[in-house]
């Protein structure tokens, strides 16, 4: 009997522990890179983008010397540089880009503002107030169009160089999952298809980990408990 009280103890404190599991299903936050106003929007050097529920997020503009052939590689140097322009045009042109040149120097923007493969650039995120607490990472290029793709790579420690790839993001596949390895991202033209790719990056979604609520874990302590008793219950008393 006492035998059948312990399993039904233990089966009931399996079910505290799969509720806490359950318990706290979070919410998923999306950071939008579109523009705030209509057309194109100069941003400058960097920026810092807010979500409702997620910690900030900023990015930088630059570039990224080309060791390898026509396409991004990993070990590939980033170096600031240009700013960012926020673009909000039309269905398929969301999102963030680059822009280099004398049209960005006289204040306004002039020089085809998203991020471009043949100019090389890229754009640099920094996630590290995401990587420990967020689980699963959805990035949307809508831009990518006509076979062009937005290379996403993961970077060096420092992030002063593109590390290992994780993904290409394109219209024709929707959003792409990508599992960070780093505290930053780049996000560069993938020219693997199309020589002149203009990208933009449009949104970053994430998921926090679950987290288990204070009931849950109040039931769970006095599941463990009642577990222990009928342990020490059942045990025989020793002689004296």
């Amino acid at each position: 009997m006492k035998t059948i009280h312990l399993l039904l103890t233990l089966t009931v404190t399996a079910g505290f522990v799969g509720g806490i599991a359950n318990s706290a299903t979070a919410a998923v936050i999306t950071y939008d890179f579109t523009g705030t106003v209509s057309g194109n929007q100069a941003l400058g050097a960097s920026q810092t983008y807010t979500a409702s529920g997620g910690p900030d997020v900023g990015a930088i503009s630059g570039s990224y010397a080309q060791t390898g052939s026509r396409v991004p590689v990993a070990g590939d140097a980033f170096t600031a540089g240009g700013q960012l322009v926020g673009n909000n045009r039309s269905a398929d042109e969301m999102g963030v880009g680059v822009c280099f040149g004398n049209g960005c120097n006289r204040g306004h923007i002039d020089d085809n503002p998203e991020i471009d493969a043949d100019g090389r650039e890229g754009i640099r995120l920094d996630i590290s107030g995401l990587i420990s607490g967020f689980g699963s990472f959805t990035i949307n290029a809508d831009s990518a169009t006509a076979g062009e793709a937005l290379g996403i790579f993961a970077s060096n420690a420092a992030g002063t160089a593109l590390g290992a790839k994780l993904a290409d993001a394109t219209s024709a596949g929707g959003n792409v999952s990508i599992t960070p390895t780093s505290s930053y991202l780049f996000f560069v033209a993938d020219n693997g298809t199309t020589s002149g790719a203009d990208v933009l990056l449009h949104s970053l979604t994430v998921t926090p980990n679950p987290v288990p609520e204070p009931a849950s874990l109040a039931l769970l302590s006095a599941a463990l408990f009642g577990t222990g008793l009928m342990r020490r219950r059942g045990r025989p008393v020793s002689a004296r």
